[in-house]
């Protein structure tokens, strides 16, 4: 089976970044040298090349590839074939739709997301997004996007909404999701917007199966990962790897090396451990509703 269009962009990327990484080169003394080689490769475009998200041209590669010193025959051809299965696999996904206001990065997510068999969250202060409501998505992107005309709004909350359907339609997605309690009482879009969504995520763990949530009490202080909310991606193909992905303000990062994946396996099976179990967690959760001023 054809691997992921996505997870071999990341893939390629990575590979890209590695053998710039091995001649010390930064990004801008590798576009540098590609200038003066006559080949224009720009600081934003390897960039996004490098984070699978760039249009992707064998030329640009073959050039990338001669500036890396790759003189290896294999490694050549292995690079080249996940650029030219990359490029000729892109599919026309639904999300294409929204690129007018998706922003950067979360389009390689989306595809990632569409095509995971399990996904493992970690959240903060806020509720997972496949088990936000729509009011509580707007308030969020409002606050996020507080200059943006309405109609950018609406599109990215239709956009969340849709992502949702990967819950209910076949073949179903896992998700299990850690959430610390402060996600459940920070009041997003007031009161009654609040409550809703605490009895939205009540409802879906109640009527999917597939869906667990585990919430990390106050009561337990401090812990390692507080510094960053994650995701860890694994595909529904085995034959894809997993995804480790981090959004910062520093940028979308997508880890994909075994040792990265399991740092986070391991990070997660610990917040887990932290958790109280889902059932306790629902019971949490409600309580939470139930002390909601609407």
């Amino acid at each position: 089976m054809r691997e992921n269009p996505t997870i071999l962009r990341i893939r390629l990327g990575a590979e890209l970044r590695e053998l710039r990484d091995r001649l010390g080169l930064s990004l801008d003394a590798a576009s540098k040298a590609l200038t003066a080689g006559d080949h224009d490769i720009s600081v934003s475009k390897l960039s996004r090349l490098e984070n699978g998200k760039g249009a992707i041209r064998l030329h640009d590669i073959r050039c990338l590839l001669d500036l890396y010193k790759v003189g290896s025959d294999a490694q050549r051809d292995l690079l080249l074939r996940m650029a030219r299965e990359a490029k000729a696999a892109a599919p026309a996904a639904w999300w294409t739709d929204y690129e007018s206001v998706l922003p950067s990065g979360l389009s390689t997510y989306v595809g990632l997301e569409a095509g995971a068999g399990r996904l493992l969250t970690f959240t903060l202060t806020l509720i997972e997004g496949l088990l936000q409501t729509e009011d509580y998505a707007r308030a969020l992107i409002q606050a996020w996007l507080p200059t943006d005309p309405p109609e950018t709004i609406e599109r990215l909350v239709q956009l969340r909404m849709q992502r949702q359907n990967v819950l209910i339609t076949d073949p179903k997605l896992e998700l299990i999701t850690v959430m610390d309690e402060a996600a459940l009482r920070r009041p997003i879009g007031g009161g009654t917007t609040m409550r809703s969504q605490l009895h939205h995520v009540l409802d879906v763990c109640e009527k999917l199966p597939n869906v667990s949530v585990q919430v990390i009490p106050l009561s337990k202080g401090a812990y390692g990962p507080q510094h960053g909310m994650f995701t860890l991606i694994e595909p529904r193909d085995p034959a894809d790897k997993s995804v480790a992905y981090v959004d910062s303000m520093g940028g979308n990062l997508y880890m994909q090396r075994p040792d990265q994946i399991s740092r986070f396996r391991t990070m997660f099976g610990r917040l887990q451990a932290m958790a109280l179990d889902p059932h306790e967690s629902l019971n949490v959760i409600r309580t939470a509703a139930e002390e909601t001023r609407p």
